[in-house]
């Protein structure tokens, strides 16, 4: 289970924080666009990360070390309800290795088996709960 806190800060920042981590996304854009990631960055962010890290941890690349990896990822959006339609995830891999070679569907497969790709492929509940607490002041005598 992943459990994060979010703290929005003077208007134009989060602070997200688990496991006594803390990732601070700025919410504001200046003339040459915005200065942190769009929600929908975020996301393509921790697709990408669960992607490349299921493939990686597989058994298949237990004696191999690839020497470079790189994501590409790119989403195409709807409006009404606005979301994202479309992720195309495209990996590239290097490896020395030939006993890969030709075995692009199954690496395919198990990056495409991720927790966070699954989550997205199978609507997930998502239950939002807001508490609103009201500060009263006391006037000053």
């Amino acid at each position: 289970m992943a459990q994060i806190a979010a703290e929005f800060q003077d208007k134009r920042r989060i602070i997200f924080t688990s496991r006594d981590r803390s990732f601070v996304n700025v919410r504001e854009t200046r003339g040459d666009g915005p200065i942190g990631f769009s929600s929908g960055e975020l996301l393509l962010m921790a697709l990408g990360n669960c992607s490349l890290g299921t493939l990686l941890k597989h058994e298949l690349f237990e004696d191999i070390s690839p020497s470079k990896v790189t994501a590409t990822l790119e989403s195409t959006s709807e409006t009404n309800p606005s979301r994202m339609s479309a992720v195309n995830i495209d990996i590239e891999l290097e490896v020395g290795e030939e006993s890969l070679q030709g075995r692009e569907d199954t690496l395919e497969r198990i990056a495409d088996n991720c927790p966070i790709g699954n989550t997205l492929r199978f609507t997930p509940e998502i239950a939002v709960t807001v508490k609103l607490n009201s500060r009263k002041t006391t006037p000053v005598s």
